[in-house]
């Protein structure tokens, strides 16, 4: 049984909805899911529920489907929790939780279409996005 269950999550995380693209990388980067981790590369993919981590004198900048842009400085966490971005279907959700460091965020489409959809979670609070641009730190 457990066997099955490994090829399962790693099949399931093969046919996972690639939404963002690895733009910059400087030092050492890894994301996550389901239990597997990965060091990270220009180019990569990510999907939701990733969980991405940068290290000490790390960051990384990500683009979005809908052209945003997340910039993560050293000894960041963050979630990827949901995104959906199918304008045509007028459908759209982003989610994303910061736990540990820092952020900056450029807000692309969803910003424009809906920003109501877009919800960036810290332990602290929650931000929404009214502008096109933002940065947060959490301790």
């Amino acid at each position: 049984m457990g066997k099955y269950l490994i090829v399962l999550l790693f099949l399931s995380s093969l046919v996972a909805k690639d939404i963002a693209t690895v733009k910059l990388l400087q030092g050492d980067v890894s994301a996550s899911i389901n239990g597997q981790a990965k060091v990270l590369s220009i180019g990569d993919s990510l999907s939701e529920n990733m969980v991405v981590q940068t290290a000490l004198k790390s960051s990384i900048t990500l683009v979005f489907k809908d052209s945003s842009v997340l910039v993560l400085g050293e000894n960041s966490i963050v979630n990827l929790k949901k995104y959906i971005f199918q304008p045509t279907q007028k459908s759209y959700d982003f989610e994303l939780f910061l736990s540990k460091g820092s952020a900056v965020f450029e807000s692309g489409d969803i910003g424009k279409f809906s920003p109501e959809s877009f919800v960036f979670e810290t332990p602290q609070g929650t931000v929404a996005i009214r502008g096109t641009k933002f940065v947060v730190k959490v301790e």
